[in-house]
């Protein structure tokens, strides 16, 4: 029975799209695998205790992925390189592993020619795209140089070549898409008719600069003035929250804007809201909660941003980031063409049933992995 360690040492720690899928893998492979991990992401470190799954807090710095922590990274590396290695040393002694699942920057860098030796496996995963923290870090040398004892695991192929780009060679990168556990996202669609009542507009995601709700509630003001039964409904939480709720204010949109905070019923969410907007403006790569929409039959609008393109394809309405009026454009298009939209999500689920099934996705993992 093959034992993975997974490593995360992160700069910052939420719930989010790249937390759900390591649980997932988790909780899919755990019959044929041993897991382990040891990380300093507290979400991920109470994911795990909470499931009684084998766990560890170590310290290993702050991921270098900011000027600051990066200079601090260049006057700790050596300390943390000692405890890093010890640590997977007594893993491999111990648990005998195989496999290191590496998330963060920080032991890709530091750990992966040493695990070789060690004859562990080395895989990275890269949820995120590839932006400047990265392509302008010296750390770039060493990220590039190790890439070649590795695989490294992407989700889209735009992020591949961006990884390309950057000078990973293109027989160490593996795409496996993001998925849906189809049993749980059954189609449930929206009757065009009951739209006359409520128009109701539906956001899924961390609230963050990086996810554009601010554009999606100034495209809302337009919507408003055309449609004046739209309704939002915002599910999730982080620290751009009070400025959000502000612009809702100044913006006059307080009766028609909820803020739920974060939910785990995402499919009753789903299947209470007429059209799913994914507005991000950067950092988004897969935006599995587009797939999600699609295997319930809602259409979806989003942004050129990542791979939301090569997710959504021609199932749904995409605009540029940035683009207030379009996205308003698009909210209105949707609503007065609501039969053809569904016609699309209906075909989106076809796409979702085709590419990005759960099972799919894991089984995958577990060829990678052995």
């Amino acid at each position: 029975m093959p034992n993975v360690l997974i490593l995360k040492f992160p700069y910052s720690s939420v719930y989010g799209g790249g937390e759900k899928h390591t649980i997932t893998l988790v909780e899919k492979l755990q019959p044929n695998y041993t897991f382990y991990l040891l990380s300093s992401c507290p979400v991920l470190l109470r994911e795990f205790s909470q499931r009684h799954w084998p766990t560890q807090r170590l310290w290993a710095g702050t991921e270098p992925v900011t000027p600051a922590a990066l200079l601090t990274f260049f006057f700790t590396a050596p300390i943390i390189w000692i405890n890093l290695f010890w640590h997977v040393l007594q893993y491999k002694l111990r648990h005998h592993i195989s496999v290191l699942f590496c998330l963060s920057l920080t032991e890709k860098v530091l750990l992966t020619p040493w695990a070789r030796l060690l004859g562990i496996k080395v895989i990275w995963m890269e949820h995120l795209q590839i932006e400047r923290s990265l392509r302008l870090s010296p750390l770039r040398l060493l990220y590039v140089l190790w890439s070649r004892l590795a695989v490294v695991v992407t989700v889209v192929e735009a992020v591949r070549d961006q990884l390309m780009h950057l000078g990973v060679p293109n027989d160490r990168i593996r795409v496996i898409y993001n998925a849906v556990n189809i049993k749980q996202f059954m189609p449930h669609p929206t009757p065009p008719e009951r739209l006359t009542e409520e128009y109701r507009l539906l956001f899924i995601g961390r609230l963050a600069p990086e996810k554009g709700v601010d554009d999606l509630l100034t495209a809302l003001a337009s919507v408003k003035k055309i449609i004046p039964h739209v309704q939002l409904t915002i599910v999730g939480e982080g620290a751009g929250q009070a400025d959000l709720e502000t612009l809702t204010e100044e913006l006059a949109l307080n009766s028609i804007v909820r803020f739920v905070g974060f939910q785990t019923n995402i499919p009753e969410w789903l299947q209470n809201h007429d059209v799913l907007v994914l507005p991000a403006v950067r950092r988004e790569t897969f935006g599995i909660v587009l797939a999600e929409a699609l295997a319930i039959v809602k259409p979806v609008i989003a942004t050129t941003i990542g791979g939301l393109t090569e997710v959504v394809s021609k199932h749904g309405w995409i605009v540029e980031p940035h683009e207030p009026m379009a996205l308003a454009q698009a909210i209105i298009d949707v609503y007065e063409n609501y039969p053809l939209a569904i016609h699309r999500a209906q075909a989106g689920r076809l796409r979702v049933l085709e590419l990005f099934q759960e099972q799919r996705m894991v089984q995958e993992y577990a060829t990678l992995f052995s």
